[in-house]
């Protein structure tokens, strides 16, 4: 099983990293705070079932802590797709609303 990242994804590490970043004056700690999310991936493409099932935000939706942050994926018998990552003090009922 592999894993793929959306968009939303991608923007998504990248908003964490500057903001991080910036917040620290340290590319090392932004560096250690995205490598500590994007180490998780393996783990949930080895054992997806390990998240926290979140169909009351979208149906087969899971979601996995990190820190602060929180994984959101869905997977199916080939792959898992890593959806978002988010902060979790944010609203995550209304960024993740059904489109």
């Amino acid at each position: 099983m592999n894993y793929a990242l959306s968009v939303s994804t991608v923007r998504e590490l990248d908003e964490i990293w500057h903001y991080i970043a910036e917040q620290s004056g340290s590319f090392e700690i932004a560096d250690r705070v995205v490598d500590s999310i994007t180490d998780r991936f393996l783990a949930i493409v080895h054992s997806p079932g390990i998240g926290r099932s979140r169909d009351d935000l979208q149906p087969g939706y899971r979601s996995f802590p990190v820190g602060q942050y929180v994984i959101f994926y869905r997977s199916d018998d080939d792959r898992v797709e890593i959806l978002h990552i988010l902060h979790s003090k944010r609203d995550l009922g209304s960024l993740l609303k059904p489109e």
